[in-house]
């Protein structure tokens, strides 16, 4: 090998290929292009169901906060979520989840009907930390099946409700770090 001695070293961030990162090598302080606007990675969870995990970057645009999650089933797939109050959602929930301890079957909110899809228990991690979380999980989807709205219990009274969408890693481009 050449020893050269003035040759600088290659940090990280000249090392990465650009054209080579995906939406799954996201992390913080990275920033990618959706939907005409630029957002950065601000925080990376993850949440595990009975050995299945599902990834979530946290994702900031100003006052603009959006979730990006990554699932691996028999194929990947991904969803963009905004947090909501849970009073959003038509009719009492709460008084609901205490006469039947779970949520109705149906559900409207802004005036679109989500329909029961699935339920898990599951554990949070935020920050990818060693320590989670306990709670149950909602999924609830539209007609056309693209449109998501998800309930969350994290205690016997505290809920966490979100919706969103179903989306395509394609429309997500730029992705690079923060040099």
């Amino acid at each position: 090998m050449n020893w050269i001695p003035f040759k600088k070293k290659k940090d990280e961030s000249e090392a990465l290929d650009p054209l080579s990162v995906t939406l799954s090598d996201l992390k913080p302080d990275y920033v990618l292009d959706y939907d005409l606007k630029t957002w950065q990675v601000t925080a990376q969870h993850y949440y595990d169901y009975e050995g299945d995990r599902v990834d979530e970057w946290e994702l900031s645009c100003g006052d603009d906060v959006a979730y990006l999650e990554r699932a691996e089933d028999d194929s990947i797939s991904w969803g963009l979520t905004r947090k909501i109050p849970v009073s959003n959602i038509e009719g009492n929930i709460r008084a609901h989840m205490s006469k039947y301890d779970d949520p109705p079957d149906e559900v409207t909110c802004n005036g679109v009907i989500y329909y029961g899809e699935s339920s898990a228990v599951g554990s949070f991690y935020k920050d990818g930390g060693d320590e989670g979380q306990e709670f149950i999980i909602w999924n609830y989807f539209d007609e056309s099946g693209k449109l998501t709205l998800s309930l969350e219990q994290w205690d016997e009274d505290a809920y966490d409700a979100s919706v969103g969408e179903v989306v395509e890693e394609y429309q997500f481009s730029s992705i690079l770090p923060v040099a």
